[in-house]
């Protein structure tokens, strides 16, 4: 995980290119069923969403903190 508020229980993977790959894919499946069965909500965002529109990404994890 890349980002995580405990209080918020959110955590927000940042995902690159290695990310694009069948078994990654899988893998990170998994990984988030298993945060999510902890309490956890997951976002995952790509590199370029934070390079191309980080204001974009941080009103979706304030819109995610402020609804859950």
């Amino acid at each position: 995980m890349d980002f995580v508020t405990l209080d918020g229980k959110l955590i927000v993977e940042v995902d690159g290119v290695t990310h694009s790959e069948p078994s990654e894919v899988l893998a990170d499946q998994e990984r988030t069923q298993v945060l999510n069965s902890c309490g956890f909500h997951v976002v995952r965002v790509s590199n370029q969403d934070i390079y191309d529109n980080i204001t974009g990404v941080l009103d979706m994890i304030e819109v995610t903190l402020n609804n859950d």
